[in-house]
């Protein structure tokens, strides 16, 4: 990332700038302080309604958080390392526990798509205008 770590973490910590930077991954119901609820919608035209939560931010360095829907919970870090004046970031989900219904749609496919999503994501991150 063409910017320095603490830039990206500021960036980060912003919630409402996760959805500028999510593309047609989801949209945002409601935003508090340490999370919200979102909408994301997968492909086939299913969505998913989820509570978020920030569970540790250490500036600089990362944040992470977790997505609950019943009985589905993820867990999303990102991981800033710095790289000259630049960023290397890790951004990876985990899903801790599925429902039924979300556990299909996993297997049926739903992790390479969340995968192509997050690079996506990632992408944008890289390609916006930094400082």
């Amino acid at each position: 990332m063409p910017a320095a770590a603490g830039e990206v973490f500021a960036f980060l910590e912003r919630l409402e700038n996760h959805w500028a930077i999510a593309d047609r991954l989801g949209e945002v119901v409601s935003l508090s302080s340490d999370g919200g609820t979102v909408r994301v919608r997968g492909p086939l035209g299913v969505r998913r309604t989820f509570r978020t939560r920030v569970v540790t931010a250490d500036p600089a360095r990362s944040i992470e958080g977790t997505a609950e829907r019943g009985a589905t919970k993820a867990r999303v870090r990102w991981s800033l390392e710095p790289r000259g004046a630049g960023t290397a970031i890790r951004l990876t989900a985990r899903v801790e526990r599925a429902g039924t219904l979300d556990r299909l749609l996993l297997a049926l496919g739903g992790r390479w798509w969340l995968r192509r999503r997050f690079q996506a994501v990632l992408e944008r991150m890289r390609s916006r205008t930094w400082r």
